[in-house]
């Protein structure tokens, strides 16, 4: 048939490429230590602009809220004696419902405070050490990273770095970052687990659970650790790397294809087969040799370019590359619009990608930071006296916010409408509610009435009933009947009353 691909194999490589190893883990392996792919999610986020852009916007976002912390107010009524996790459904069920009637994000906290259910602690000792976690990362950084490491191995870990000796040991004053990938959980069957660290070349450290804040995701076949999000798409991570190596092979090939065929019809000894692969190397190895001609002579021969009859529609199609795109940023919860894939920007306005970053925010990250800070309560708020939970404040999240045309449109309808007072329309648009000058321009078919017009007058109280005569009690007839005509008309009636006879159609007195 000729000789193909041996012949030709040295094309254009003047040098041999290492293949990227594969990054997805044998299914065999999944319910074991996750922590072994790290490198190779690592490589992927190095290497992958899809991947490294939903991260980078993950990590980001987690980085833009604040946190605040809380005391709750348990003198409260409304929240006496109740255990933790009821103040805390309580809490937010009030929240939601001023959030259902209208109250924007940023008024519910004040509103919450103002009604007594919690204080608002912005200068406790752990709000300012979340705030600064250690002196050579920001609070954006550390959130940042712990969002990194979630994603690539499925867990993140801090370390609480305590006071060793003086009046403060124990204290937290610092937390730091664990490479994921260095950190071993051993199963413990008194605290359930601990945390070794181990840095190349030092001795490992055992770290105690109380030790570690440990942020993971789930997994189903482990107890310990979480499982990476990057597991479940490797390999279409893979795939959009082969596809990556093919494209770069292609244009290295000077968009010849995949390969080609070289006939010679007389019979070749071993010798001559190593020359026409050496004269190949020599002459088209490189970029420079891209377009150059071989002429053999002394033999007859053909040659054949092989594939790709219509270009790179024929082995990238553009439905595979969409099809990767949209698989990749689905288990990242981010729409495709605002990730930049082509996907997104085919099928997106400015109105479509306003409403997919409030789905981002209210999808993927509220859950995510609800995640985080639910771990934060849980293995560091404990360590502190005089707080109850920290929180990522969303109040000033742009994408949650809502739009300033709608929030002027409804307070006007609710001033129009009698349902609040002028004064309230302005202050709750940022205006001042009294202002001392100028002019407006008020509807001249709207009455301005004062709050206290809005109260009805009391109805007049009813006349008592007449008393009764004196004397002799009142006789009564059980049977009533019309004097002319018979017809009953009514039963226990007073002597002498009056009453309406139907048949007769006029008042008659009612007698024994």
């Amino acid at each position: 048939m000729g000789l193909v691909a041996d012949t030709l194999g040295g094309l254009v490589r003047a040098q041999t490429t290492t293949p990227t190893p594969p990054i997805s883990v044998p299914w065999q392996q999944m319910g074991g230590d996750p922590q072994q792919g790290y490198l190779g999610y690592s490589r992927a986020y190095m290497r992958n602009e899809i991947v490294f852009a939903a991260i980078e916007m993950l990590a980001t976002s987690a980085g833009e809220p604040h946190i605040v912390g809380r005391r709750w107010r348990r003198e409260s009524p409304v929240i006496k004696g109740k255990m933790d996790a009821e103040v805390r459904a309580i809490i937010k069920a009030e929240e939601h419902h001023l959030l259902s009637c209208g109250v924007p994000m940023r008024d519910v906290y004040a509103r919450m405070v103002e009604d007594g259910f919690y204080l608002d602690l912005p200068n406790h000792p752990l709000i300012r050490l979340l705030n600064n976690p250690n002196p050579f990362m920001s609070r954006g950084q550390m959130w940042g990273t712990v969002v990194m490491d979630r994603a690539l191995a499925g867990n993140a870990y801090l370390l609480k770095a305590r006071v060793q000796d003086g009046p403060l040991k124990g204290a937290i004053t610092e937390l730091w970052r664990l490479r994921p990938d260095r950190v071993k959980i051993i199963p413990d069957t008194a605290t359930f687990c601990k945390y070794q660290y181990t840095v190349p070349g030092v001795k490992p450290i055992t770290y105690e659970y109380k030790d570690i804040i440990h942020f993971k995701t789930r997994h189903p076949l482990n107890d310990y650790y979480g499982m990476p999000p990057l597991m479940v798409i490797a390999s279409r991570i893979d795939i959009d790397d082969y596809m990556r190596g093919f494209l770069q092979s292609f244009f290295e090939r000077g968009g010849t294809g995949p390969g080609s065929i070289l006939s010679v019809k007389q019979k070749l000894t071993q010798e001559a087969k190593d020359e026409i692969r050496e004269r190949f190397r020599r002459q088209f190895g490189g970029a420079g040799g891209y377009h150059e001609m071989m002429i053999l002579d002394q033999a007859e021969s053909t040659y054949q370019q092989m594939g790709l009859n219509r270009g790179l529609r024929d082995a990238l199609p553009k439905e595979i590359d969409a099809v990767q795109e949209a698989r990749i940023a689905m288990v990242f919860g981010i729409p495709g619009s605002i990730l930049g894939l082509l996907i997104g920007y085919e099928s997106s306005s400015y109105a479509n990608k306003r409403q997919d970053w409030q789905v981002f925010w209210d999808l993927t990250m509220t859950p995510l930071l609800s995640d985080l800070d639910d771990v934060l309560n849980l293995q560091l708020v404990p360590d502190f006296g005089a707080i109850d939970e920290v929180l990522f404040d969303l109040s000033d999240i742009r994408a949650l916010q809502e739009d300033v045309d709608k929030i002027h449109e409804r307070h006007r309808k609710n001033v129009a409408g009698g349902l609040e007072s002028w004064e309230e329309g302005r202050e709750a648009i940022g205006f001042d509610p009294n202002p001392a000058e100028g002019t407006f321009l008020v509807p001249s078919n709207m009455m301005i009435l004062k709050a206290g017009a809005f109260e009805m007058p009391s109805p007049a109280p009813a006349p008592p009933p007449p008393a009764l005569p004196e004397g002799k009690p009142v006789a009564l007839v059980d049977e009533a009947h019309c004097p002319s005509c018979g017809r009953w008309v009514g039963r226990n009636v007073n002597i002498g009353a009056i009453t309406h006879c139907p048949k007769c159609n006029r008042e008659v007195e009612v007698r024994t």
